[in-house]
């Protein structure tokens, strides 16, 4: 996800700038991965899967670091060399909202598919699975996340991108809040837009 990442600014701390930058590049892929100066560019044609896919990696690889940091700011060891987002949002900070792991093992699971196998869906949950759960919602069934049959297409709409978007910022403004560091050099990015003016289908 090129360009997402906001330059360090004198004075914040390293949580303000993690926080800063999940919130950039949750707002550059909910707008559809900007082609500079703020024209969209279109993620249409044969690499479409595979490049949501990557800017899905990014923005959870951000997250990531934003876990570290907050573990550090309330004087927790984190462990940096461990990716699995899931798992260690799970290990340092106990208590995370109903449904949080699942929907990031989902996405977890969703990123491969499309990054690797261009969005077909290759495996389900688990093996055997006839079924793959994504981390978006399901538009048909509140309260409830997406499925994909095997063998079917992994369709991902302008809708869902700002979904998965959204969340993950929610979880960023709870880990910034649960560090408590409110330092004032480093202004917060908006949260990614709405639905309506993200990536086109």
């Amino acid at each position: 996800m090129p360009h997402a990442a906001e330059p360090p600014l004198p004075g914040g701390s390293a949580l303000a700038h993690a926080e800063a930058t999940l919130r950039s590049g949750a707002r550059f892929l909910a707008a559809g991965l900007q082609a500079g100066a703020g024209v969209p560019a279109p993620i249409t044609g044969r690499f479409r899967a595979k490049v949501i896919g990557n800017g899905l990696r990014e923005l959870d690889r951000f997250l990531n670091v934003l876990a570290d940091e907050a573990a550090v700011a309330g004087g927790i060891r984190p462990a940096r060399s461990d990716r699995n987002t899931a798992n260690k949002l799970r290990t340092l900070f106990p208590g995370q909202p109903a449904g949080e792991h699942d929907r990031l093992v989902a996405l977890a699971r969703a990123r491969a598919c499309l990054f690797y196998c261009s969005g077909m869906v290759t495996r389900g949950d688990v093996r055997g699975s006839q079924w793959l759960t994504v981390g978006w919602s399901d538009p048909g069934h509140a309260g409830r996340l997406r499925r994909f049959a095997v063998g079917a297409e992994l369709a991902i709409t302008s809708e869902d991108v700002a979904d998965i978007c959204g969340f993950y910022v929610g979880i960023a403004t709870r880990l910034r809040a649960m560090a408590g560091d409110a330092s004032p050099s480093v202004q917060r990015s908006p949260s990614p837009p709405s639905p309506a003016s993200s990536v086109p289908s």
